[in-house]
């Protein structure tokens, strides 16, 4: 299979790359070409078939021919630029920036890729792996920008899915958890084999890390309830 990464070289994007590495063909996308270097030379060695690098900015506008000529199975986004980005942050030159890397660039990306596929032969598949954080499950006050970003690229995959449907194929994974941007952890490697697991039993979304189904569970018990424990939550580990 054929799997193109978004944000590859992130702490979530390290552990996709490994997990999905054998008996695939990878193509990781990030800024950082030092890193998937070091990443490549990891992939390679637990039995991936092909690697290559392509070292982009999601933040600019992209031609998807430019940088990709061959077909592809799977794109499992990792991108973020607005994971940490609250309201009273955003300033106007900004949002040129969040919406190409949260909104634009990888729609344009999964658009070019299934009219590729749909002038293929019987039966073509692509895979669309959209992972954001359980803000985009709960109106959270403070990060409504995050929120309105991830929740628009969602109400477009349902617009190609409807347009596409004998192709695309799409799972939205909602992290619930703390998950270390700096370096691998037991959960970011756990998540990517529950990526895996989803695409084998053909899930559309889920929600990984406990405090996550907690907090969605009380958001549609009591919203207030929910956003006074993420608010503790931030206030104890200083999120």
């Amino acid at each position: 299979m054929k799997i193109l990464i978004l944000g590859a070289s992130s702490t979530i994007g390290y552990s996709i790359v490994k997990s999905f590495a054998k008996n695939n063909m990878l193509f990781l996308l990030s800024t950082k070409g030092e890193k998937l270097e070091t990443l490549k030379k990891e992939a390679i060695g637990l039995g991936c078939n092909s690697v290559k690098i392509v070292e982009a900015n999601l933040q600019s506008p992209i031609i998807v021919k430019s940088l990709l000529s061959e077909s592809i199975d799977m794109i499992i986004n990792a991108a973020c630029a607005s994971s940490s980005l609250k309201n009273d942050k955003i300033e106007p030159h900004h949002f040129k920036h969040y919406t190409e890397v949260d909104l634009s660039n990888p729609l344009v990306i999964l658009e070019h890729f299934l009219k590729e596929k749909s002038k293929q032969g019987e039966n073509p598949k692509l895979y669309y792996i959209f992972i954001n954080t359980i803000l985009t499950k709960i109106q959270s006050p403070d990060y409504s920008i995050y929120y309105s970003y991830k929740t628009l690229q969602q109400e477009y995959m349902h617009s190609f899915q409807r347009s596409y449907s004998r192709i695309l194929k799409t799972i939205n994974v909602i992290v619930g958890t703390r998950i270390d941007r700096k370096t691998e952890s037991k959960k970011s490697i756990d998540l990517a084999s529950r990526i895996q697991l989803a695409i084998e039993k053909n899930e559309t979304e889920f929600i990984y890390g406990f405090e996550g189904k907690l907090i969605y569970m009380l958001y549609r018990v009591s919203p207030l309830l929910s956003n006074a424990l993420i608010y503790v939550k931030r206030f104890l580990f200083k999120s």
